[in-house]
């Protein structure tokens, strides 16, 4: 039998192993020889060296019985191996849980690896599927290089906090020139976490294009949305794209970011610490103080798509869910109140929730 190389042998020697769960131990490990024995007392054993004629790993001496025990817990069955053999199996599936993970190996090959070695296991395959997340923060000067290099007038703006990473800002020359030339002068802001290792928040801005497809215009990395952060990233975008004048303008927001303020307002008044509102209600609600700071003149509204993801939690059913769709597709006020008037034809309710909007948001 010939293997193409040491590695190779050594590859299938351990897999042979945890397959039939027997305790393989190589006596001997070199480059041009490899010897592999079992427990005491097992006649199991084999033995490959290089031969020169085939340029490989030839079995020498094979003797394939074995009179031990079967084992629950091989250790060759290490938090490496696992990695390696569904690394595939979490590029698929990157949110597979542990307890899943556990699963499929117990039915392919009837062991029951320990937890922690399944989490070890899932985040070496993670960092092989994902990149190192250091190593990526170390190439991100020479990113920014390469696209000033192949896209001139690109803004990448990178800050550090000695040195440690703080903010980066990036907007693409191709994209600020097409959103300028051809779009509407509508800014969709939003923000989300980084579900990596140091987390973070990004920031985003995007437009619409004349098919009504969304068109990406500007993104930022922030350690958590707050005021401040929020208004460096649109004070950086409003300079980024010229803008002096933003009464033209129309920004539009999640609803629910105002939906936290209340909520938090609340939480204070009951707990009688009004006298720390100021911190945490900044931290909170951020991207609606600093829309008004930075873009004080421009028209601001709320995504309708969040907007009914609260709507829903109190207010069921389709007729309900077309209704508020109409209201909020009313291009005047006279209209607007036709399409509440049967909003509390449906549910008065509903109309009492929504009537306390007005109805230019």
């Amino acid at each position: 039998m010939l293997f193409e190389s040491v590695e190779v042998l050594r590859k299938a020697v351990t897999e042979y192993s945890v397959k039939q769960r027997v305790d393989i131990w190589f006596s001997r490990n070199e480059q041009k020889r490899l010897k592999a024995q079992c427990a005491d007392g097992c006649p199991w054993l084999l033995y490959g060296s290089v031969d020169n004629r085939s340029n490989g790993m030839v079995i020498k001496t094979y003797q394939g019985t074995h009179n031990c025990q079967r084992k629950w817990v091989v250790k060759r069955c290490t938090s490496r191996w696992l990695a390696e053999k569904y690394l595939e199996s979490f590029r698929a599936d990157k949110k597979m849980s542990i307890a899943n993970f556990g699963r499929v190996v117990q039915k392919e090959w009837n062991l029951t690896p320990s937890r922690s070695k399944l989490q070890r296991a899932r985040r070496l395959a993670m960092q092989t599927v994902m990149g190192d997340e250091v190593e990526q923060y170390k190439l991100l000067w020479d990113y920014g290089n390469e696209l000033r290099k192949s896209n001139p007038g690109t803004s990448f703006f990178l800050t550090l906090d000695g040195n440690i990473f703080s903010t980066l800002y990036l907007s693409l020359d191709a994209c600020k020139r097409g959103f300028l030339s051809a779009c509407r002068p509508l800014i969709f802001l939003d923000g989300c976490h980084i579900k990596t290792k140091y987390g973070g928040q990004i920031l985003t801005a995007v437009g619409i294009d004349p098919n009504d497809c969304m068109y990406p215009i500007a993104l930022g990395i922030v350690e958590v949305e707050s005021l401040s952060s929020w208004t460096w990233f649109l004070e950086t975008l409003k300079t980024d794209l010229g803008i002096a004048n933003t009464f033209p303008w129309t920004i539009m927001t999640d609803k629910q970011k105002v939906m936290t303020t209340l909520v938090a307002s609340i939480y204070f008044k009951c707990h009688n610490q009004l006298h720390c509102n100021s911190n945490h209600l900044i931290a909170m609600q951020g991207l609606i103080p600093a829309v008004q700071k930075v873009f004080p003149e421009s028209e601001h509204r709320f995504c309708v798509r969040h907007l009914y993801s609260n709507f829903q939690q109190h207010f069921k059913g389709e007729n309900l869910k077309n209704q508020l769709w109409s209201c909020a597709r009313s291009s005047s006020v006279p209209q607007w109140n036709r399409n509440m008037d049967k909003m509390r034809t449906l549910d008065k309710k509903a109309y009492e929730w929504l009537e306390k909007m007005p109805p230019q948001t």
